[in-house]
């Protein structure tokens, strides 16, 4: 007796086994006007599995297969022909499309609660959806991050595996940026590779920097480009900073999800007075800054594409026949690929400013006609710009 139910024990450990090995070995048929019935039987045998067919099952099959691993033979035979099957228990059952949907509609519904761990319920209740049935309902409860959806079993067993394929712990990346303003030839000479191409193909042409050609931007037209191996900019930037050829305006950093938009905002508000319909005086606050904003993704070679779209504001000197204010605008939109720990350049905002500076000897330089003789003027002009430093850094998902 005992050793009745040692057998039984290893019974039912082992077939389980060697069944799915049969369902996945290669098999080779060849039929001919046979009638489908006969084929089924012969599928069951060679695939070690218990199949039923409905009285709707009918026709002839003629199928030539060599080599081919038994699941995908058997479900491609059924779907040439119109069929479909359910599993219950270790048994196939085969009908036919029609029948499916009237037991689709029979079938009593179950209700079930699927916790989401780290994608957005809401993206996912949009995915979901489509998988639905007629009769199925799927809800959202954003306080506990969970999908309550209600259909049928089987359909609920192929949403809970399609949930654990896709909810899945998402890399992060940090995107440290600096603006700065900088002299425009020490710009020019830090290391960077720049894109001189059109908005349409960044990449057109390449110049290098460290005093080789570098491409020359309109005032208010973007240029891009990215540090060239070896260079530390943070050092670079310290150099001029002290020698006074270059200012760090800011240095945000900002930690963002894969595939998500981070956004970072250097400036000021400034307000502008306007009037309503029934004459009365509105307060709008309008942005003159710099705003960056980037969308990661990362790709299987740890690359990050960053899609980018700066746009800087400014204030003009000229003015409106009313006195109103104008506000200069530049923006652009462009897609850079960057290692990991690389540095993205956007420059091409270029100012120009002129200065004159007056020395004299006190009180004869201020003699009318005779003065000019004690004093001197010099006249100085100075170009800097402001370069966009964007690196991005991939944060390791942590292994639980």
């Amino acid at each position: 007796m005992r050793k009745f139910f040692i057998f039984l024990i290893v019974f039912t450990l082992i077939v389980p086994s060697i069944m799915g090995v049969q369902r996945n070995r290669l098999i080779s048929l060849s039929f001919e006007n046979a009638d489908i019935h006969t084929v089924l039987r012969t599928f069951a045998k060679l695939g070690g599995v218990n199949v039923v067919a409905s009285e709707e099952v009918t026709g002839k099959v003629t199928l030539q297969l060599k080599s081919v691993p038994w699941e995908q033979a058997f479900q491609t035979l059924l779907r040439v022909h119109g069929l479909t099957s359910v599993e219950e228990k270790g048994i196939i059952g085969v009908m036919t499309m029609e029948e499916s949907e009237k037991q689709k509609r029979i079938i009593p519904l179950e209700t079930r609660i699927f916790r989401i761990k780290y994608a957005k319920a809401k993206k996912l209740e949009t995915t979901i959806s489509s998988m639905l049935t007629e009769r199925g309902k799927i809800k959202t409860n954003e306080r506990t991050s969970s999908l309550i959806i209600t259909d049928i079993p089987d359909l609920l067993d192929e949403i809970e595996t399609l949930i654990d394929i896709i909810d899945t712990p998402t890399a992060q990346v940090m995107i440290e940026a600096k603006i700065v303003e900088i002299d425009y030839k020490a710009g020019r000479e830090l290391g960077i590779d720049w894109w001189a191409g059109d908005e349409e193909n960044p990449a057109k042409d390449t110049y290098y920097g460290g005093g080789v050609k570098t491409p020359i931007a309109e005032k208010g037209k973007f240029v891009f480009g990215t540090l060239l191996d070896g260079i530390k900019i943070e050092a670079k930037l310290s150099m001029l900073e002290s020698q006074d050829k270059a200012n760090i305006l800011s240095q945000p950093k900002i930690a963002v999800m894969d595939n998500e938009e981070a956004m970072v905002l250097s400036g000021k508000k400034i307000p502008i007075i306007t009037l309503d319909r029934a004459g009365n005086k509105i307060i709008k606050f309008y942005d003159v800054a710099l705003k960056l904003t980037v969308t990661p993704h990362i790709n299987p070679e740890n690359q990050v594409m960053l899609e980018i779209n700066p746009v800087i504001s400014d204030l003009s000197s000229e003015a409106t026949v009313d006195g109103g204010i104008i506000i200069l605008t530049s923006e652009v939109q462009t897609i850079l690929m960057v290692n990991d720990g690389q540095t993205a350049v956007i420059a091409g905002v270029i100012k120009e400013k002129e200065s004159k500076v007056i020395r004299g000897v006190p009180i004869l330089s201020k003699i009318p006609l005779i003065g000019r003789l004690f004093k001197s003027v010099s006249k100085s002009k100075d170009k800097t710009e402001l370069m966009v430093f964007v690196t991005p850094h991939i944060i390791p998902m942590e292994k639980k």
